[in-house]
């Protein structure tokens, strides 16, 4: 044997020597897979890509005219409206972790708000640990409802010590996975760096993968992730590898790419883009098996594109990520768009520059009316929007903006539709023919926050010119609008009368929750409003006293917003019946969540549904 050949054997000796009991834990570090419904495969009648696997596409394809007779468009197999989103991330299973009422393994309390915005240091406190982690499982920030999303978002950025209790995981863990699966990436990279759990496998995991996401390089290599340099599964290993050729240890480097080659896990891609970084001289790596957030970092690293292939597989940090960047093609970031929608990670503002980028068929378009109610969410609001803008007789412009909000309202996204179709929307006049939309529209303005166009629609509608007003601030219409307060007042003595007894009365009582000023006889029907009960969508008496019980609590103030903002959520503002709604107006207040709360009240009188008026269908 030559001395050469001998000392290469002697290091791969000692590397299996030094790695042996890494390997004897060795875990998969496959992503998860995701469902043929959950994400769309290439169409078929797609030309074949001359260049590597793994390149970004060209130009989008046109959803041809030989899918006509099909329901759906050439990008058909996108999850349903309200389909729940893949699972952000893999993680293996979570070593279990104690918490007593006095102390905790988790480290000193963390977050990104502090003060001004934060709930404040002690809001879960009094709350029981197993029922404050079922909540915040289920709760925003991962919804479209921009006020529920901005509570859950700020309350999980909190500085703020976790319930105490018996846990199986972390709260630190369970608060950065729920910034990922509503796509807030850097919040979820910054909340990540600064924890730190001792000994908790399942923690380190979920916080280098939110670093990595976020792009974060100075903590990528860092003490956040000291656990790549010794743990023996693929993901840890191949940001061991990249981390000691970042930092010029290159026999580490190509140690542990041998021991990964050895193991079955050679990964050419990783190894192109790991040079790519280093040499910065970025080249597509071409197809990627089994990505992880290792290789989205080295390809935000490297200045190098998401491509679709890897968002399918890794849910919402890199669909978002895809959607976001101008350099992909308009199909890969449109199909990264309808996967992330429902999370509420992307806006009205994103969705509309995607939309209008489509290359769509004109006779696609023509179709949009009969089509649009047989597709995912955003690709119907596409082909709405599209043929709206180019529809020019005004009755049919509305029809189809009409058709729009209807779908958007049926998905549980009206909020994001009207900020979407709104532009649209403006460019409509009151007339004859569009009268039937006249409150839909007025409605979807104040949601869309054009409040200017929004009083046109209203004119002839009291209860929307009041709303106009409460909602815009405008004094010149709160003052006009007392005439109006008064006459709500008038209509509460007879409500059998009038259609809008309901409505009326939630513009009172919320205008009077807020603290508006209004007429002595309207102030005094304020009053009655909130003890009545309103037909509508309810809470169970068990759930409004538990919130209220976690309300006057500020220990258990964490739990309260999870309660409030899980109850809305299931039920809605569209049918809550007016007393529940105006309740949780006045809880938000309580709470000192003042603007919270002036959020959630318009955004209830711009989706309040009469009962008379949701039986006879005509919203």
């Amino acid at each position: 044997m030559t001395v050469s050949r001998l000392k290469c054997f002697l290091t791969t000796a000692a590397v299996f020597t030094l790695l042996g009991p890494a390997f004897a834990q060795w875990t998969s570090d496959k992503p998860p897979v995701l469902r043929p419904e959950d994400y769309p495969p290439q169409a078929t009648e797609d030309p074949p890509d001359p260049r590597p696997r793994g390149e970004a596409q060209g130009a989008p394809q046109q959803l041809g005219q030989d899918n006509a007779k099909r329901p759906v468009t050439d990008i058909d197999e996108l999850p349903p409206p309200g389909a729940s989103v893949p699972v952000t991330h893999a993680i293996a299973a979570p070593a279990p972790v104690q918490v007593e009422a006095l102390g905790t393994p988790e480290g000193p309390p963390v977050g990104l708000l502090d003060g001004k915005g934060s709930f404040g240091e002690h809001i879960w406190a009094g709350s029981e640990r197993s029922r404050s982690e079922e909540l915040l499982a289920h709760a925003p920030p991962v919804s479209a409802d921009p006020v529920l999303r901005d509570l859950g978002r700020r309350l999980v950025l909190t500085r703020a010590a976790p319930p105490p209790g018996q846990a199986k995981r972390a709260f630190i863990t369970l608060r950065i996975e729920r910034l990922l699966d509503a796509g807030l990436i850097q919040e979820a990279g910054g909340l990540a760096a600064q924890a730190s759990v001792p000994n908790d496998e399942d923690f380190t995991r979920v916080q280098a993968t939110a670093i990595l996401y976020a792009n974060r390089a100075q903590d990528a290599c860092g003490a956040a992730t000291q656990t790549r340099t010794a743990a023996g599964d693929v993901f840890w290993l191949q940001l061991r590898t990249y981390c000691a050729a970042a930092a010029g240890d290159n026999a580490t480097a190509d140690l542990t790419r041998d021991v990964l080659a050895a193991q079955g896990h050679g990964d050419a891609a990783f190894n192109s883009l790991v040079d790519s970084v280093l040499s910065k001289k970025p080249l597509p790596p071409g197809a990627i098996a089994q990505p992880n957030a290792v290789h989205v970092f080295l390809l935000l690293q490297a200045g190098l594109p998401i491509p679709i292939a890897v968002a399918r597989k890794l849910g919402t940090p890199a669909n978002v990520l895809v959607l976001r960047d101008s350099r992909n093609p308009p199909r890969a970031r449109f199909e990264a768009a309808e996967r992330v929608v429902t999370t509420g990670s992307v806006s009205a503002t994103e969705l509309r520059l995607i939309a209008d980028a489509q290359d769509l068929p004109l006779g696609r378009v023509a179709n949009a009316a009969s089509d649009a109610p047989n597709v995912p969410y955003f690709m119907g609001q596409v082909l709405l929007r599209r043929a709206a803008s180019i529809e020019p007789r005004p009755d049919d412009k509305a029809r189809l903006i009409a058709l729009a909000l209807s779908l958007g309202d049926k998905a549980g996204m009206l909020p994001l539709t009207a900020a979407l179709q709104g532009d649209v929307i403006a460019t409509l006049k009151p007339a004859p023919g569009t009268k039937l939309y006249a409150r839909g529209f007025a409605q979807s303005l104040l949601l869309a926050k054009r409040y200017e166009v929004a009083a046109i629609w209203a004119t002839d509608d009291p209860v929307l010119r009041a709303a106009v007003a409460l909602a815009s601030q405008d004094a010149a219409r709160l003052a006009a609008a007392q005439k109006d307060f008064s006459v709500f007042a008038l209509s509460q003595n007879a409500p059998d009368a009038d259609p809008d007894h309901a409505y009326k009365a939630l513009v009172l009582g919320l205008a009077d929750a807020l603290g508006i000023m209004l007429p002595p006889d309207a102030k005094a029907a304020a009053a009655t409003v909130s003890s009545q009960h309103f037909e509508g969508k309810r809470p169970s008496a068990e759930a409004m006293s538990a919130l209220e019980d976690a309300v006057g609590k500020p220990e258990r103030r964490g739990e309260a917003v999870l309660l409030l903002t899980g109850l809305l959520k299931a039920n809605g503002l569209r049918d809550l019946a007016p007393d529940v709604t105006i309740a949780m107006v006045r809880l938000l207040i309580t709470m000192n969540e003042t603007q919270s709360a002036r959020g959630l009240a318009l955004e209830a009188l711009a989706q309040y549904s009469p009962p008379s008026a949701a039986a006879s269908g005509s919203q």
